[in-house]
């Protein structure tokens, strides 16, 4: 991601595979919302995403001027600080207690729920084979006992870090978002009351929303771009045997004489 200041609001560049939106930019793009930054995205190949992401050893680059930054969550961390008086106005809390409180979880999400729910993420989107079937399963379980934690917090304070939303509890939606919607790992938000309805709360954000629905959009001209290639290579080789079945029958003809 990249921030220039052109005449005008800065506007950030926001860089990302041009087939899907993965759950690091749209932890990132969530924030965006949240604060009202005006931004733009930029769709590129894997491959030019490689080159960007190799020429600064990140995987989200982000650049303000000469600030660097290279952890989805860093980023965030600065959005709020820097845009503090914008948009919606407690992601780092509403007070200094509740800012140590928002770190806390935010360490947790990072290094306890995300392992497990960033591996059935990438088994959703990208299936391999049956065989790591048992891995699977072991990740499933260990969200479940991180969610049977959420589960007793949330009994006792409407969101992770307090009574207000905040970065606690948005860096958790794009994971959440996929094990929501799909079919086989639901049960590990549903089957809990607290995590249920904390989970039906911070996904009905408009922020949330207007994230999904660029998901949706990238995957859906993903789709219809693969389905024009299909077709446009499909006529390339139809054209290709067309051509071979028109060769002129004198060069047979000549082949023939030549070879009498």
């Amino acid at each position: 991601m990249s921030l220039s200041l052109d005449t005008g609001a800065p506007v950030v560049s926001v860089y990302h595979e041009k087939s899907i939106i993965l759950p690091d930019v749209s932890r990132v793009l969530a924030c965006l919302y949240e604060k009202d930054i005006k931004f733009e995205t930029v769709r590129a190949s894997y491959r030019d995403l490689l080159r960007l992401q190799a020429s600064r050893h990140a995987p989200v680059p982000f650049y303000d001027g000469p600030v660097f930054l290279q952890d989805s969550r860093a980023i965030c961390r600065y959005i709020a600080e820097t845009y503090a008086h914008r948009g919606y106005p407690f992601l780092l809390g509403k007070d200094v207690l509740q800012r140590a409180s928002v770190e806390q979880w935010l360490h947790h999400e990072e290094y306890t729920f995300n392992p497990p729910s960033r591996a059935l993420f990438c088994h959703l989107a990208f299936p391999l084979d049956e065989q790591d079937g048992d891995d699977i399963d072991m990740q499933a379980r260990k969200l479940e006992e991180v969610l049977d934690l959420y589960e007793q917090r949330l009994g006792d304070s409407k969101y992770l870090a307090g009574d207000k939303f905040t970065l606690a509890d948005l860096v958790h939606l794009p994971n959440c978002h996929h094990i929501a919607e799909s079919g086989r790992f639901s049960y590990l938000l549903n089957s809990r009351k607290n995590v249920r309805r904390w989970w039906r709360t911070i996904s009905s954000r408009d922020s949330w929303k207007q994230v999904s629905r660029d998901i949706e959009v990238v995957e859906q001209e993903h789709k219809l771009e693969s389905f024009q290639n299909l077709q446009w290579q499909r006529k390339r080789r139809g054209a290709a045997v067309v051509r071979q079945v028109r060769k002129d029958p004198r060069e047979h003809i000549i082949a023939k004489s030549e070879t009498v």
